[in-house]
């Protein structure tokens, strides 16, 4: 009994010193409290004086500089005591601390702010009530929604972007035909017509491809400074070119922001340039389109001139050949002393035949004279040298048209056949070369390729692009597919760990 007497002072010795400890830990809470009060009082009275020295027309440095710096006690009653001190603590601010209050004081609450932004800009922010607000604001959301105040967020930066921030940009359309000068194409039918491609078909997709290539672009760059208008600082971040892009980024930009289509059935070659201005649109468009003209154009006239070039150059040989095969007929008849072989030859052919028959005459009438005249009469002796003679000459005719001489008739004959034939093969290949030349000056003009423009490019009145709206909704409907695929993983993920 006695140990039990004994006990119960010590517990109630620990409850009061439990109570006692106590209020010291909430006296110290209401202290802390007070002195923020008070700071919290201050602030606010040094607005009103600020804000009713401005009302009166007054400089609040002027009002204020010849007024007391306040200076506010924190006051602790519960605070155990310190060197035999008891009771409420006052602090007493430095000398420094007085100076410092009082330059403050003597400022406007706007120049106050302003010079703490200057100072210490993150305590400003963490002191502003909009930084405030705004992560209470996150806390709440996040503990609300949790993941899902992700995907909020997200989607109101997209709203905000494409609502607010994403440059406009203005699209100028051109349409336009490739067409040759004998535009004669007829349509196929059955099996014909699978594989087979018509030669404008082609044309299209080749211009197609040369506008969203790099000769293209440096085309463009070189006349208009392409480069410097999509790298304008005027123009969002997201959507401007990069300021050390390289030329592949470039060429990959500009392809971003043209549309080239073509519609096989009319054969019309869609363009759609895009600019962040419509001046700058429109004559993107105008340029491009000549780019274009002359691409196509030239790309004809480059096989015109090279099929023109071949055909000259025929021509110009076969005439060379003929100059040449008829220097060498000219010569063989100056040697020869001979302007037609034939004819000489025919010449020479009739006189040895008029020979030939004469003496013929003159041995008949020899015989006729021998039966009544002896043989020893000088009329016999004339007739018979008369025959002796037109025999000689006979045999010199003779000799002229044949012989193993190479001054023959006959080997002269076939030398200038040959001459002849030489200059009448050159002639020929001449005539041929000259209708050759012809043929192909013709035909190239009818594979002359032409742009003929069925819409010319105009100025835009409003931006096409970016479509906001729907790259909005597009937008959110992604992030929040992805959100509950996310989701749906975890869960999955979760359910089979478990």
């Amino acid at each position: 009994m006695s140990e039990t007497n004994d006990q119960k002072p010590d517990h109630e010795q620990v409850s009061k010193d439990k109570e006692n400890v106590r209020k010291n830990n909430q006296g110290r809470r209401n202290a802390g409290q007070g002195r923020g009060q008070n700071r919290q009082n201050a602030r606010q009275s040094e607005n009103s004086e600020g804000q009713l020295s401005e009302k009166n027309g007054q400089d609040p440095e002027n009002s204020e500089s010849d007024a007391t710096p306040r200076i506010y006690e924190d006051v602790s009653e519960d605070k155990p005591e310190k060197q035999g001190v008891s009771g409420p603590v006052v602090k007493n601010a430095e000398a420094p601390e007085k100076k410092l209050n009082k330059s403050a004081s003597q400022l406007t609450p706007g120049k106050r702010k302003l010079r703490k932004l200057r100072d210490n800009p993150g305590a400003f922010f963490k002191d502003s009530g909009v930084f405030g607000n705004a992560l209470k604001g996150v806390s709440y959301t996040w503990a609300k929604f949790g993941l899902f105040s992700v995907v909020l967020l997200l989607c109101a930066l997209v709203i905000v972007y494409f609502g607010v921030v994403a440059t406009d940009r203005y699209a100028t359309e051109t349409q336009f035909v490739v067409k040759q000068s004998d535009s004669n194409d007829l349509a196929l039918s059955g099996l014909a017509s699978l594989g087979s491609v018509a030669p404008t078909m082609r044309d299209a997709y080749i211009i197609e491809e040369f506008i969203q290539s790099r000769d293209m672009v440096m085309a463009l760059d070189k006349a208009l400074n392409l480069r410097a208008h999509y790298q304008s600082p005027d123009i969002d971040y997201f959507s401007r070119l990069e300021a050390d892009a390289t030329t592949e980024e470039f060429v990959e930009y500009y392809r971003d922001r043209v549309e080239v289509r073509h519609d096989e059935l009319s054969d019309i070659v869609y363009v759609e340039v895009q600019a962040f201005s419509p001046e700058f649109s429109l004559a993107m468009g105008r340029e491009l389109l000549q780019v274009s003209e002359q691409f196509i154009n030239g790309l004809g006239d480059k096989m015109v001139r090279e099929q023109m070039a071949y055909a000259e150059t025929e021509v110009t040989r076969a005439h060379n050949v003929l100059q040449d095969q008829q220097k060498n007929l000219l010569t063989f008849q100056d040697e020869n002393r001979l302007y037609s072989p034939e004819q000489e030859g025919g010449a020479i052919l009739q006189a040895v035949n008029s020979l030939q028959a004469q003496i013929i005459t003159e041995q008949a009438k020899l015989k006729n004279m021998l039966a009544t005249i002896r043989e020893d009469t000088p009329l016999i002796k004339a007739q018979r040298d008369l025959i002796r003679s037109l025999q000689q000459q006979l045999e010199e005719e003779k000799q002229k048209l044949a012989s193993p001489d190479e001054e023959s008739f006959n080997k002269v004959n076939v030398e200038y056949g040959e001459i002849e034939l030489q200059a009448a093969l050159a002639a020929d290949l001449y005539k041929s070369s000259l209708a050759g030349l012809e043929s192909v000056r013709s035909e190239a003009y009818r594979k002359l390729k032409h742009l003929l423009i069925v819409q010319s490019p105009s100025l835009a009145e409003e931006s096409k692009y970016p479509r906001r709206i729907y790259n909005i909704l597009t937008w959110v409907i992604v992030i929040v597919a992805v959100y509950l695929l996310t989701m749906l993983v975890t869960a999955i993920v979760r359910e089979h760990s478990e």
